[in-house]
């Protein structure tokens, strides 16, 4: 993981001090910098037209591994609200907040929000994490955001810190958040009619970003092509994995973020006959991906053809 000096980042701010001006929004009630896009729409469904929100990392972007610009820093110096993932994936998101020396939304600052606060967290680590075991997060799987209806806790954290910058629109703030409750779970009902026929199902991924969602849809995954996460694939590992491959009776579905690396899974697929398929991970990894439910749509409906075209 890429990690950036307190004094880098100073640097980088005294040098966007000398050429940018940022104007804040007149009708903005509240400037919020989120550390995602997925985090950043949530933000918009519950602040309505009463936030501004800015997304540090972009779609695409391998979330352990943002480079912050001098704007970033900027922007969370005028922030009202701060929202990140936690759990140590967007640790980067730290030296931002050092460097813009912002208090309300440092830790433990009323314009702070942890989303992860409430998540019930999977493939927490029992074991002694050294530099062999990978990109292992101390704190559990971080891509909590992937099972959907985690966006009714991520919601209610985002509704709390806003309530506290902006108590004056927490009437308003509940409502919106109660209406992105309702379309979710009308969404939710149908994602789980139309995934209910694979149950059972297994895919292969190429990086242990999906727990949250096939324990969700009760999928399964049968391997991924890193053999730790963060750890590229050997020619071994891609060797056993598809003798696993073509030992299942079932097809199986090679489905995966799309700023990794294809060029494996291609491969695999081709020689086991398995289907491949790209679904994003985060809101804007893909067209029509563009909101934190319509990710989940595009998800759900691609791997809907990749267990059906067999």
């Amino acid at each position: 993981m890429k990690t950036w000096s307190l004094h880098v980042i100073l640097s980088l701010v005294a040098l966007a001090l000398g050429s940018c001006a940022f104007a804040t929004p007149a009708l903005a009630a509240v400037t919020v910098v989120a550390s995602t896009t997925d985090l950043a729409d949530i933000v918009k469904q519950v602040g309505g037209d009463r936030v501004t929100v800015y997304s540090v990392a972009r779609p695409n972007q391998d979330l352990h591994m943002i480079e912050p610009r001098p704007s970033d820093v900027l922007r969370i110096k005028r922030a009202g609200l701060v929202v990140r993932i936690g759990m140590d994936l967007d640790q980067w998101l730290d030296a931002l907040l050092n460097a813009a020396a912002n208090a309300k939304v440092n830790r433990g600052g009323q314009g702070y929000v942890d989303a992860s606060v409430g998540i019930q967290k999977l493939e927490v680590p029992r074991e002694q994490i050294t530099g062999a075991s990978g990109d292992i997060h101390v704190y559990g799987n971080p891509h909590y955001w992937l099972d959907p209806l985690n966006g009714e806790i991520i919601s209610a954290n985002i509704l709390a810190g806003l309530k506290r910058v902006s108590p004056a629109d927490a009437n308003y703030f509940e409502r919106n958040r109660n209406a992105f409750l309702a379309a979710l779970r009308s969404a939710m009902r149908r994602w789980q009619e139309k995934l209910s026929p694979y149950q059972g199902r297994k895919i292969v991924i190429y990086h242990d970003a999906w727990p949250y969602f096939v324990r969700r849809f009760n999928l399964k995954v049968l391997g991924c092509i890193e053999p730790k996460p963060g750890i590229p694939p050997t020619a071994s590992h891609i060797a056993s994995l598809i003798e696993q491959i073509k030992a299942e009776k079932q097809p199986v579905v090679i489905a995966d973020a799309a700023y990794y690396p294809d060029k494996a899974a291609k491969s695999i697929a081709a020689r086991t006959g398995a289907k491949f398929v790209v679904i994003p991970s985060s809101v804007g990894g893909e067209r029509g991906a563009d909101d934190f439910i319509s990710l989940f749509e595009h998800i759900v409906d691609s791997l809907v053809r990749g267990f059906s075209d067999r």
